[in-house]
């Protein structure tokens, strides 16, 4: 039954064409928040969207929470609809947005899906009770050829010894070349939720030992939601936000971007886990609690195995283990990676008591964390510091407070035995024209967590003190400019920077929009330290420019052009490098919303990875496609989106990759004995 399943997933997810309409929002939100690569939670930003669109949010009763979740709209904008709204009082039709400050016509096209005016219509009720229950099922698969390294077939005569010949077949990769993927969820009204998802890579077997599912990622989630004084229940897989993300955060988060006010984060508490990231989540159960008026709480505990490397053995018992390393790539396709798999326990439990009042918010948090075998520190002298996940307990306090055009917000943790850290901002919103913020961050060197998510220049919450300084300016209705400067530095040595420095960046973006066409021309600025190449002691600063201009133009409601020029400026120690980048999108959208086709054609020529230029792709539901540009190349790629249904739409995205000067791509398990590279993702969803 297993393999029959197994066949059957396989000819359901090639089946699948093109891509859905749901993400042209997510695009317009990716450009304008500069998101990058590295940055995680992308898929449950899309199915927070999605949600959204079928549930919209009451513009006369959201608050900043709330209006927070469509993630485009900066905090100062958020701010001005609500003090909009308290002086003149509830919208009567949601064009009355443009009468905000602040807020352009483009804003306005942004949010329209995800929000609506007072009380649904008696057609919308009608609907939403043949709705009670949905039921979503997305099929995808993929390819890439030629075929890695890793794919090929070896014989034991091209080999001198036999062990040569075994080391070669370990390094192989297990399972076929075509990466799949299945996800189920189910709805039931507003309060209660599940699903399953399934996902393998490509190279990854099936229905193996290590894959004992069939698939090598397998997540599942129930999520209810009641009034009463049991607010949430989550089993299986789920994710914590809280405060600010010093002690614990997982999902998307705001970070330094295009929108200069958009730092503040809005912890949603717990929320079910949707996402193929086989690594940034909690498996266990979670509960919320309201015991009184304005006070609840939230309770979790959760206990999985994660990947890891055995550095250190005596014998092969699990208690002569000593310390492991992290295993995070998620990749497990041949022998080597496969015995990474799970061999890490990690349990997890905490709880937060929040105080919520019209004029302050205040919660207190708790956490605990302890992974066995703890993990190796190693010799490296930036790794002095780190996390061994032995036996961690944190607490912090949280609040957000404010007053007439002033709000205030931050976060302050403790790790036990270890050291602080503090995040606090400043919002002010002067004018509808003109809003300022600022923002002092100070983690200590030995403060860690490994769940934290805070603001920052790197993503791991310790060694690191700032100030960010942001403006917001909107000085004529079309006309907007975002800016900011962070200030930063480090206590200790980083990654990459053998001694402790400073560091600094500088962004502004001038955007100007009307109903036809609009202007976007971004300049980015940043220094930090690094590690001369080839020297033993010191480091040097680090710098890089970037400029971008992008003009839209809307020829008419079916063809829209978008062009674009980046240019990318690197200097270390002496070595300058340049490159740039120039694409040219087409996008038509049919008179009818059954069909979307985006096609791009872009060229680009930098002198080395280290001036590489980082472009978002348009790719299939649920899906994060931003890669790196570099060296000489062409890349080209189409996507189209086609609902044959009201239940069914279908997806297709197929592109190529052309390096001239290029004999071979990759390395290792990764290389490809060509200059060309061919990509496929197919993708079926059906909606019941």
């Amino acid at each position: 039954m297993k393999r029959l399943f197994f066949i059957g997933f396989i000819l359901l997810g090639t089946i699948g064409l093109l891509y859905p309409q749901e993400l042209t929002d997510i695009e317009e939100l990716l450009e304008s928040n500069d998101i990058r690569p590295s940055e995680e939670g992308y898929e449950e930003m899309v199915s927070g969207l999605l949600q959204l669109q079928a549930s919209p949010l009451d513009i006369n009763t959201a608050d900043f929470d709330s209006l927070k979740m469509l993630f485009f709209l900066s905090d100062n904008q958020i701010d001005n609809i609500l003090a909009f709204r308290r002086k003149y009082g509830v919208f009567l039709a949601l064009e009355e947005l443009l009468l905000v400050g602040g807020i352009g016509k483009r804003d306005l096209t942004n949010i329209r899906p995800f929000v609506r005016i007072g009380d649904v219509s008696v057609r919308d009720r009608v609907r939403a009770v043949k709705k009670t229950m949905s039921h979503e099922i997305v099929a995808q698969s993929k390819l890439a050829w030629p075929f890695q390294e890793g794919y090929k077939v070896y014989s034991p005569r091209n080999f001198k010894t036999e062990a040569q010949y075994r080391k070669k077949l370990d390094s192989r990769f297990r399972g076929i070349p075509l990466g799949t993927f299945v996800k189920y969820k189910m709805k039931i009204g507003k309060h209660l939720q599940g699903g399953v998802t399934l996902e393998n890579d490509p190279g990854e077997a099936y229905f193996t030992r290590y894959q004992k599912t069939g698939f090598d990622f397998f997540s599942f989630h129930l999520y209810a939601t009641a009034g009463g004084r049991i607010r949430t229940l989550a089993l299986g897989d789920y994710r914590i936000q809280w405060g600010q993300g010093l002690l614990v955060w997982s999902g998307f988060t705001s970070g330094k971007s295009a929108l200069a006010l958009g730092n503040e984060k809005s912890a949603r508490g717990i929320a079910p886990y949707t996402s193929t990231d086989e690594n940034n989540y909690l498996r266990g159960m979670a509960v919320a609690l309201k015991p009184w008026q304005d006070v609840t709480a939230e309770l979790f505990f959760s206990y999985k195995r994660t990947d890891g490397t055995i550095l250190e053995m005596d014998s092969l018992t699990d208690d002569d283990v000593l310390t492991a390393a992290l295993y995070r790539s998620g990749y497990h396709r041949n022998k080597n990676e496969c015995e990474k798999k799970n061999v890490l326990k990690e349990l997890t439990t905490g709880a937060s008591v929040r105080w919520n009042t019209p004029l302050l918010r205040f919660g207190v948090n708790a956490l605990y964390y302890d992974f066995n075998p703890e993990i190796e520190i190693g010799d490296k002298v930036y790794r002095r510091y780190h996390d061994t996940g032995n036996r961690r307990f944190l607490i912090s306090a949280d609040y957000k407070t404010g007053w007439g055009n002033i709000y205030l917000f931050g976060e302050t943790a403790y790790a036990a035995r270890r050291g602080w850290a503090t995040v606090n901002g400043l919002r002010f919103s002067g004018s509808s024209k003109v809003a300022l913020c600022a923002l002092y961050r100070r983690y200590d060197k030995k403060y860690v967590s490994h769940y934290a998510g805070g603001f920052g220049e790197y993503s791991n919450t310790s060694n690191e003190e700032g100030i960010y300084l942001g403006a917001d300016l909107t000085l004529f209705p079309n006309l907007k400019i975002n800016a900011y400067y962070d200030w930063f530095h480090f206590f200790s040595p980083r990654y990459n920077a053998f001694m402790p420095g400073y560091g600094q960046e500088t962004s502004v973006v001038v955007s100007y929009t009307c109903s036809v066409f609009g202007h976007l021309f971004r300049y980015k600025r940043e220094k930090k330290p690094e590690d001369r190449k080839g020297a033993v002691l010191g480091s040097v600063l680090r710098r890089k420019e970037e400029f971008r201009y992008q003009f839209t133009s809307r020829i008419n409601r079916q063809w829209e052009l978008r062009s674009r020029f980046d240019l990318s400026l690197y200097e270390k120690g002496g070595r300058k490098e340049s490159g740039y980048m120039i694409y040219q999108d087409v996008v038509y959208t049919a008179a009818s919303p059954k069909f979307k086709g985006y096609f791009r054609v872009a060229y680009f020529d930098t002198d080395s990875y280290y001036s590489r230029i980082y472009t978002y792709e348009n790719t299939v539901l649920y899906g994060y496609s931003f890669p790196a540009y570099f060296d000489r190349g062409i890349r080209t790629y189409v996507n189209l989106n086609w609902k044959p249904f009201s239940t069914v739409t279908l997806y297709l995205k197929s592109g190529m990759t052309y390096y001239p000067d290029r004999e071979y791509l990759g390395s290792s398990v990764t290389k490809v004995e060509d200059n060309k590279l061919f990509d496929v993702i197919v993708q079926l969803r059906v909606k019941l």
